[in-house]
């Protein structure tokens, strides 16, 4: 009987209320694989399992030796659980009876299944067997098993030879209270904390490479993320918005749910370029885009803000324009990104599977009216004085009144989407 094991990632350093962490990791694992198909979770310690919903022990009544119905398929699930926020590695594993010659027997069928796999990109010529007792009662130590294990495995296929080191093949048993798990690979996860066990944060998302990236690693720390976008309509063209519709949905694969808020912001970007100095701009819109994303950021009882930043990257991500920005946040502002530079926010985000649409050439709001030649070392006085001509309260309010919600459950694409 197959099933996927997921490890959850940190959850061993929790305390007493590790419980808390397992059951939040569950629940999202099963909202997730929900609209893939008929699997059901089963939390255990530290871990939970994926069966298909047909994968059952046949009824009591049935005929000794009876087959277990056939499982649903587990590899669009393995795809989608790989990459949740929580999880440390995956596993399409088999559970078999604990005796050594049954053991023995699953796992010449394992090596038989490996080798005769079409597609491979070469017949492992080495291996190894890899057992960990969970149940210190086995009678067998780990090295005995493996040992005894791989003897079978030689006889049945003399063509292989043992490699304890680096091996082309990993047979890995786990010895349980009642019976034992066969796999050959635990495919790594993102690890950190299951969503929504940090609570919620509000994203200020541009459309560009950083912000989503900053968004997946708050998840990682466990945080629901809520988005929030500012479209400069008619001035930023509506190709733009499409983007980041189109990167929320893709984001919403990390997590139960995903909210987008859509504010429009020309009309404050317009009395900025009006009524304040031309190399103040940037750091007035994001000035003003703080005050509104703290009045959405009640609406969607998120606790602290999320943005993008990396410092030094552009003119408004200096050290003196980022503490002048960051005035107007009256909760925390978290930037995960700020000691990051391109390459490596590139190499994550191609990771996480955002980049293909975030390098669409549409552009952002930042990008409207911007100065020749901006601030970099914006003074807190000097901005304060320059936003003294503006009808700040009117502009926020303006924002909110035209702010649209879009909602999504936890969606599905394959990577290459």
């Amino acid at each position: 009987m197959e099933t996927l094991v997921v490890r959850f990632s940190e959850i061993a350093l929790k305390g007493h209320n590790r419980r808390q962490f397992e059951r939040r990791m569950a629940e999202n694992l099963a909202c997730h694989v929900k609209a893939l198909g008929p699997y059901t979770v089963t939390r255990q310690h530290l871990r939970a399992e994926i069966r298909g919903a047909a994968a059952r022990a046949p009824a009591a009544h049935a005929a000794p030796g009876a087959a277990t119905a056939p499982a649903a398929d587990l590899a669009p699930a393995a795809d989608l659980v790989r990459g949740l926020p929580g999880v440390a590695n995956v596993s399409v594993a088999r559970h078999v009876a604990r005796e050594p010659e049954r053991l023995a027997e699953a796992a010449r069928k394992l090596v038989a299944g490996v080798l005769a796999r079409p597609g491979a990109p070469g017949r492992p010529r080495t291996f190894r067997i890899e057992v960990a007792r969970k149940d210190k009662r086995y009678p067998l130590t780990s090295m005995q098993l493996a040992a005894e294990l791989g003897g079978a495995v030689l006889e049945a296929f003399p063509e292989l030879s043992v490699n304890l080191t680096q091996p082309e093949l990993t047979v890995m048993v786990e010895i349980g209270a009642t019976d034992a798990l066969l796999f050959e690979e635990k495919i790594p996860g993102p690890g950190g904390l299951a969503v929504g066990s940090s609570g919620r944060v509000l994203c200020l998302l541009s459309g560009g490479i950083d912000s989503p990236v900053a968004a997946y690693l708050m998840m990682t720390r466990g945080c629901e993320v809520a988005y929030l976008y500012f479209h400069s309509f008619p001035f930023i063209g509506e190709h733009s918005k499409e983007k980041v519709l189109d990167l929320v949905r893709f984001m919403a694969r990390y997590q139960p749910r995903s909210r987008l808020f859509i504010a429009p912001f020309a009309e404050a970007q317009q009395a900025i370029r009006d009524l304040c100095p031309e190399a103040l701009r940037t750091v007035l819109y994001r000035r003003t885009m703080n005050r509104v994303a703290v009045r959405v950021a009640e609406r969607a009882r998120a606790q602290a803000l999320v943005t993008g930043e990396s410092l030094g990257q552009v003119a408004s991500q200096t050290l003196e324009n980022i503490a002048a920005i960051r005035e107007t946040a009256t909760l925390p502002l978290f930037q995960p990104l700020i000691g990051l530079n391109k390459q490596e926010i590139i190499g994550r985000a191609q990771r996480i599977g955002t980049y293909p649409i975030s390098i669409r050439p549409f552009p952002d709001c930042c990008t409207l009216f911007q100065p020749r030649h901006p601030e970099t070392r914006a003074r807190p006085e000097q901005v304060r004085e320059a936003e003294a001509k503006l009808p700040l309260a009117a502009l926020v309010e303006q924002c909110l009144a035209g702010l649209e919600t879009i909602e999504h459950g936890p969606e599905y694409y394959p990577a290459h989407w």
